[in-house]
């Protein structure tokens, strides 16, 4: 039997209890018969008090039981929720970092594809015009400095081939002519000396100012390099920021 039919059972037994009772108010309180009564009134109070006792608690017990599937079946309700809605959000996160790394691998490409062009236009033609104006201009120079020279030492040479002419012109004219070539040849020696110390010194020039092309370059690159390294770091934390905000928010929902 059922705690609902125990219940309505001992409504009926109380209902026709208390009948009785209504039936025999006029007997003697101290009557054998009022006596009985009492004892048998006593012995039905407390069997239906200890089967009702009995009956809830049992009744009771298997409420309690059944609640704890029901709390397992919210539980499982909840989790279902939280992992749906983790798989979304990790689904949309997922989404955003790869558009926003395709993006970013596109802007690499077209500032790769361009690069060599930039290097060749700008560091190298004016490094390449800038060597040919001052080599230019260091030729003139020297240029000019040996029209001087050989201009002072010519005429210096012919003052004396001169001096010394006049004074013994037909004593010492093979003596002169050996002068001049003498004086010709250490010309021509001294000349190529000075061209081969002033090549030698222009291609050093040249190899200073490569040599200063390159360092400048290497640093230009790593400066360009640096610049996009600190950029996709940034947007890596930014991206991380976000997904983790998006996780607390999905989190802190669960009980909405």
């Amino acid at each position: 039997m059922t705690w609902k039919k125990k219940l309505v059972a001992g409504t009926v037994a109380v209902g026709l209890v208390s009948g009785v009772g209504m039936t025999f108010a006029s007997a003697s309180e101290g009557s054998p018969l009022r006596q009985w009564y009492d004892g048998l009134f006593g012995s039905t109070q407390q069997s239906i008090l200890a089967d009702n006792e009995a009956a809830a608690s049992e009744a009771f017990a298997d409420w309690a039981a059944s609640t704890e599937q029901l709390k397992v079946g919210a539980g499982m309700q909840i989790n279902d929720k939280m992992v749906a809605e983790l798989t979304r959000a990790s689904t949309e996160i997922m989404s955003a970092k790869e558009e926003h790394i395709a993006s970013l691998d596109e802007e690499k490409a077209a500032l790769l594809a361009n690069m060599n062009y930039e290097v060749y236009q700008h560091i190298f033609l004016e490094g390449y015009f800038a060597i040919q104006n001052q080599g230019n201009e260091a030729m003139g120079t020297v240029e000019e400095s040996f029209q001087n020279y050989t201009s002072e030492t010519g005429q210096a040479a012919v003052n004396e081939m001169t001096q010394e002419l006049t004074s013994a012109k037909d004593s010492a004219v093979t003596e002169l002519e050996d002068a001049i070539a003498q004086a010709k040849e250490e010309l021509s020696v001294q000349l190529a000396m000075e061209e081969q110390v002033s090549r030698h010194n222009l291609e050093r020039q040249i190899t200073y100012k490569l040599s200063d092309l390159r360092e400048a370059l290497t640093t230009i690159i790593n400066e360009l390099v640096s610049e996009q390294q600190s950029i996709i770091t940034a947007k890596a934390l930014e991206l991380e920021e976000e997904a983790k905000a998006s996780l607390d928010e999905v989190m802190e929902s669960i009980n909405d």
